[in-house]
């Protein structure tokens, strides 16, 4: 186990709780005690559905649980073997495993609405999984979704590395548009910032532009800011510089779009 930032001072912190039978179905909630009207910010790891765990993002999580956010961050099955057959299973875990750790949250006294966080393949978990809570009556509500590293597409001639071909054909399935945030329609996506590195080899930053310019032009609430420097994955790292600069934009974002408004 991790120690636990003595300036965080929290009012619950559950750490590797199970949401189902996969070692990997865990998450980890910290609600801190000072925490004003501040969504609960949901991380969802990368790792290409292959790889990655949710303690991958812990450090992020504490981070945000040390400017009061409350934080959470959640695990997935892997694609293929004992785990999930496609991605449309991972979003099932990531609804799943939201619901579940919401219920965490709320016996500590949360009870507020949520942003969802991914990094890397995450960020694409993250986005369609708040397009279809947008579609479900008495859902989760998702204010907001913050993709780092964003992978919008997973049709094969957008750009990104071919390597990544096989990861992306098995998440996708017989879905392919579906669960591609490029084929969803844009008014179901919450307002969104899409943070990527103009390092990035596994996915172009031209595909992050792509996605915020078609946000942008059917009127929907979309930021994207391009790191100079940073690779495909920097989140995991919130303490090293290209980390610190994605920390820099987030504060902003969550300040306007994670603030849950004033009860009337």
């Amino acid at each position: 186990m991790i120690p636990f930032p003595k300036a965080v001072m929290p009012a619950s912190l559950d750490l590797n709780r199970a949401y189902g039978s996969h070692p990997t179905q865990r998450y980890d909630v910290i609600v801190p005690e000072d925490r004003g009207r501040k969504s609960l910010v949901v991380c969802l790891h990368g790792g290409w559905w292959h790889q990655g765990h949710h303690y991958d993002l812990r450090p992020l999580m504490m981070i945000l649980a040390e400017h009061g956010h409350p934080a959470a961050s959640l695990g997935v099955r892997p694609l293929g073997g004992d785990g999930a057959r496609h991605g449309g299973d991972l979003i099932a875990d990531a609804k799943t495993g939201l619901a579940k750790l919401l219920e965490d949250a709320h016996l500590a006294g949360y009870e507020g609405s949520v942003v969802l966080l991914g990094s890397g393949s995450g960020s694409l978990t993250a986005l369609v999984a708040a397009h279809q809570l947008s579609q479900e009556r008495g859902g989760v509500r998702v204010r907001a979704v913050v993709a780092c590293g964003l992978t919008p597409s997973l049709d094969h001639n957008d750009g990104w590395a071919l390597p990544l071909a096989k990861y992306i054909d098995q998440f996708a399935g017989g879905n392919r548009h579906a669960l591609s945030p490029l084929h969803l329609k844009p008014e179901g996506f919450p307002p969104v910032l899409s943070l990527h590195g103009d390092q990035d080899v596994d996915v172009p930053a031209k595909l992050a532009q792509k996605f915020h310019q078609r946000q942008v032009e059917a009127g929907e609430d979309s930021h994207l800011m391009v790191l100079a420097g940073a690779g495909h994955h920097f989140m995991e790292h919130p303490y090293a510089p290209s980390g610190r600069t994605a920390l820099d934009h987030l504060w902003p974002f969550l300040a306007e779009a994670g603030i849950e408004p004033e009860a009337r």
